[in-house]
């Protein structure tokens, strides 16, 4: 069976931090498979391992408006979340039940958000090529995926309700993951609010908690976050706080520049 744990609303962070934590304790077959859906407790940009945040984001707006900017260890492009988006991670063994293989992991773990929107009534697609689900062609949910230490985590966002405006002032590239021709965050993606009248939040994560087991073909159980696993994110999100985490492929960036400006001077 895997573990299913609901933090609700956590500082994004220790978000980040918890499900690194958790994928450490899983991949060395300490703790069991986990899914993870958590909520940010205020505007959250999560920042790609390898994105420059110079390149991707007006970080004037996000400190002034009191957007947090947290780099994750897992790829894939920004994510700007609020507490109204229910936020899920996926952590398997990486030789477990989850593909090896990029494309169908993620084919795999977003079956689940089908399954669960086909549960509300509703009919998503796939578009993998975007690693997301659309609704009437605009996306309800982007994805990300990483592999460290023996496991597997593929992390999503499935929105409720969202601030379209916040992220295109936030984001220098809003639309960069969307399909074609959008010119804004509002005209490339939707809520649920949008589809449909909001049931209770409650309601909603149970439908894709069931979705996530259906997909998956796993039973889940109610667990806990271990006292290792908490120990260890605590002591991640120090790092996830840091300025040189924060920064660091900026950094490696105006490094780059700096040894190209003297090679030229030298010659």
């Amino acid at each position: 069976m895997w573990r299913f744990i609901d933090t609700d609303v956590i500082n994004g962070a220790y978000s980040c931090a918890l499900f690194q934590s958790i994928g450490h304790h899983v991949g060395l077959g300490i703790s069991d498979e986990t899914v993870l859906f958590w909520r940010v407790i205020q505007p959250t940009l999560y920042v790609g391992y390898h994105q420059c945040i110079s390149d991707e984001v007006h970080e004037s707006y996000c400190r002034k408006h009191n957007v947090d900017i947290i780099r994750r260890i897992l790829g894939g492009g920004c994510g700007y979340c609020d507490r109204n988006q229910i936020l899920y991670s996926v952590i398997g063994k990486d030789d477990g039940s989850i593909p090896r293989n990029i494309n169908n992991a993620y084919k795999k773990v977003l079956s689940c958000i089908l399954i669960a929107l086909e549960n509300l009534g509703l009919e998503g697609e796939l578009d993998q090529a975007r690693n997301g689900i659309f609704v009437k062609g605009r996306k309800i949910s982007g994805n990300a995926q990483g592999r460290f230490d023996g496991s597997v985590v593929i992390n999503g966002s499935f929105l409720l309700e969202f601030d379209f405006k916040s992220m295109d002032c936030v984001l220098k590239h809003p639309t960069m993951n969307l399909r074609p021709d959008v010119t804004t965050a509002r005209e490339g993606m939707v809520s649920l609010s949008d589809l449909m009248k909001l049931p209770g939040i409650n309601h909603i994560k149970q439908v894709l908690r069931t979705g996530f087991e259906e997909g998956l073909g796993v039973k889940t159980y109610e667990g806990k976050i271990s006292v290792a696993e908490e120990l260890l994110a605590k002591k991640l999100t120090r790092l996830y706080t840091s300025r040189d985490w924060t920064f660091r492929m900026d950094d490696k960036k105006a490094k780059r520049i700096k040894r190209k400006r003297n090679i030229s001077t030298d010659l």
